[in-house]
């Protein structure tokens, strides 16, 4: 039996929705709340404003990301199969969460932003990730199980960016191995 969402749920959903098909600066409240099913007022009651329940939207993305992607991978002892994990993970994600990519893809762009403090906080909610992947990569370079020349941060924004640019399980298997080949100081690691 189906959980009954709560309006602040229904209200972040129809959100997660119009954002990631027209962006923040593409979508209203009105329509937010044509797709939530409630009076634009109610929106109003438990987000201050459009920012608040963007930033929100972007956070709540973000955590699933993050709790999807590092499941496993925490629980992991061997770092090659950490790493292996964590591209998989992402494979998945990208496959079946689209919305939430799309929102991830389509405002990246605006992170730089300086105009809003909810870019601002965006941006670093965006860096809290990026950084907990480079931390991941670098344990694997203190272990000499990344190659040396590996740089963290860069491979860690590969690894955001690269596994996104389709949907297409296929191609995104093939993205996926070439990162973990690029990553991986042994050949035998660098299978399945």
């Amino acid at each position: 039996m189906k959980k009954k969402l709560s309006t602040k749920e229904r209200i972040l959903l129809a959100a997660r929705k119009a954002f990631a098909e027209k962006g923040h600066d593409g979508v209203s409240m009105s329509e937010i709340a044509s797709i939530a099913g409630v009076k634009k007022a109610l929106i109003y009651y438990y987000f201050p404003s459009k920012e608040d329940l963007y930033y929100d939207v972007w956070r709540y993305s973000l955590d699933e990301l993050e709790e999807h992607l590092f499941k496993e991978v925490d629980t992991e002892s061997v770092y090659l199969k950490k790493i292996k994990r964590l591209l998989k993970a992402y494979v998945d994600f990208v496959t079946n969460k689209r919305d939430t990519i799309k929102i991830i893809q389509r405002e990246k762009g605006n992170l730089a932003r300086e105009d809003l403090e909810m870019w601002k906080k965006a941006r670093e909610r965006y860096n809290e990730l990026r950084s907990k992947i480079s931390r991941l990569i670098e344990s694997g370079k203190n272990s000499k199980e990344i190659l040396e020349i590996v740089d963290p941060e860069v491979a860690a924004e590969l690894i955001l960016n690269g596994l996104n640019i389709t949907d297409d399980p296929d191609k995104l298997d093939r993205i996926r191995e070439i990162i973990w080949r690029g990553l991986s100081s042994t050949i035998e690691g660098a299978g399945n």
